[in-house]
């Protein structure tokens, strides 16, 4: 089932045009990759998907509602969960604090008691600093925190903005391996990221964005030998 459908998309930031036209789809269960240069309109996707910023033509379909109009705060109740870029944790709360905000939406509380502890599981250092302000996390941590509370949203579709960024190789192969399980668990990945080479690795299809639209698209492990994608995007 096609669970996000992005038709003819334009943004504009005053009289720079952000996106121009970008069409793309997720299907329900995938890792989709959304990778390209800074500044090509990658952000400005996802953020448009969750409504932080408005398009002036096209269609955002979730799971065949169009979504254009909608209010962020509903956009999330609907299932859809952004990883913003920047990790963006509440730093005036603790650890814990974090977790039960981005859980605050959901009914079930047994079900969220056990991904907070799936949660821990996965990240023992966050289980250590539970009772800690996430303000005195390192980077990765508060990356590690980012992503738990993507976790225990108990979204369908989870958008993550540059996981990677800013950590050192051990920690983006645990916050890689954490989206690998989410996607196994059945979750549905929209992934921008700036490591390409990690991005096509765990993606099943990929978009390469240009100057705000899409110039290739394809099989995430058919691009990994795509004479554009290597030259450009993967150093070779």
């Amino acid at each position: 089932m096609r669970m996000l459908d992005v038709k003819d998309l334009h943004v504009s930031y005053g009289a720079i045009k952000a996106l121009r036209g970008v069409d793309f789809h997720v299907e329900e269960g995938e890792i989709v990759a959304l990778i390209g240069s800074n500044g090509a309109g990658k952000t400005t996707t996802l953020r448009t998907i969750s409504g932080l910023e408005r398009a002036f033509k096209g269609e955002i379909l979730f799971k065949g509602e169009n979504i254009c109009r909608t209010a962020p705060d509903k956009i999330v109740g609907m299932g859809i969960t952004h990883v913003p870029e920047g990790r963006r944790v509440f730093t005036n709360l603790t650890v814990m604090g974090n977790l039960k905000m981005a859980a605050s939406l959901r009914k079930d509380k047994a079900a969220v008691k056990r991904d907070v502890e799936a949660v821990f599981d996965r990240f023992p250092r966050l289980k250590e600093r539970m009772n800690q302000s996430a303000l005195t996390l390192s980077g990765g941590e508060q990356q590690m925190l980012a992503v738990g509370r993507a976790m225990v949203t108990g979204g369908e579709l989870i958008m993550m903005d540059e996981p990677s960024m800013g950590l050192a190789p051990m920690i983006v192969e645990e916050i890689f391996h954490v989206i690998d399980e989410m996607h196994r668990s059945g979750k549905t990945i929209l992934l921008v990221e700036q490591n390409a080479m990690m991005a096509l690795k765990y993606a099943d299809r990929a978009y390469v964005y240009e100057t705000g639209s899409v110039r290739l698209e394809g099989n995430a492990k058919e691009m990994l030998n795509n004479p554009i994608v290597k030259e450009t995007y993967l150093g070779a």
